[in-house]
């Protein structure tokens, strides 16, 4: 007997599971918290509550939709994580060391294919329909990031530049359609594509189109 929407058999890999994925990303998260507080010179509280905050903030929206008791408060570990990922951060910036350009690359692209993953497979499980799906992912992969930026009091940044939501819109995708066949090899395969977009996005300075404002004249190229 198949399972699934698709007729294929499902196929058991070791790889990571959702709660595995959301621990990378609430560590990611924390640093790129952080690295943001840091620039608004907040104090070590502060940027304590701003790296917890970006870590744990999407997932926070997602259980509240789902419904459930968010992770954040019923699991004890879930925030050691981004507590123990800030304090790590924060131990780069009062040793006035910048943490690498790439290894924040790397962070950020992991902890958001890491949260979009984790995202969909929580709307799947809840057997909700694929419009639930990427939109879970999306709002567990950027929801953080969104509280971070308004706490730094600036326009979110995945508002105006980033392709966060694209590349978490398509991982997301890409679990849904696969999750029949493996849950393992979609969430392998989901943060796979989530990364590799979101690190196209920065390498070649992708975003959507800006439109202009009413009565201003159109850019025009050089």
């Amino acid at each position: 007997m198949f399972t699934g929407r698709y007729p294929f058999r499902r196929w058991t890999l070791p790889l990571p599971n959702s709660s595995a994925l959301d621990r990378i990303g609430l560590v990611a998260f924390a640093f790129a918290g952080v690295e943001v507080g840091a620039r608004r010179r907040l104090d070590l509280f502060g940027l304590l509550v701003m790296g917890v905050v970006a870590a744990a903030g999407g997932g926070l929206f997602r259980d509240l939709i789902l419904q459930r008791v968010p992770l954040v408060v019923a699991e004890a570990d879930y925030i050691a994580w981004p507590i123990g990922g800030s304090l790590a951060a924060i131990g780069f910036v009062v040793a006035k060391r910048r943490i690498p350009a790439s290894l924040r690359a790397i962070a950020e692209a992991g902890g958001t294919g890491a949260f979009a993953v984790a995202g969909a497979l929580a709307a799947i499980g809840a057997e909700l329909p694929v419009t639930a799906v990427v939109m879970l992912g999306v709002i567990t992969a950027t929801g953080g990031g969104v509280i971070r930026d308004l706490l730094a009091d600036r326009i979110p940044v995945v508002l105006r530049t980033e392709v966060n939501a694209t590349a978490a819109a398509l991982g997301a995708l890409t679990v849904w359609a696969v999750e029949p066949q493996s849950r393992e090899l979609a969430a392998l395969l989901g943060a796979g594509v989530t990364a590799l977009v979101h690190v196209g996005g920065l390498a070649f300075d992708l975003h959507l189109p800006i439109p202009d404002p009413p009565g201003k004249p159109p850019r025009t190229g050089v």
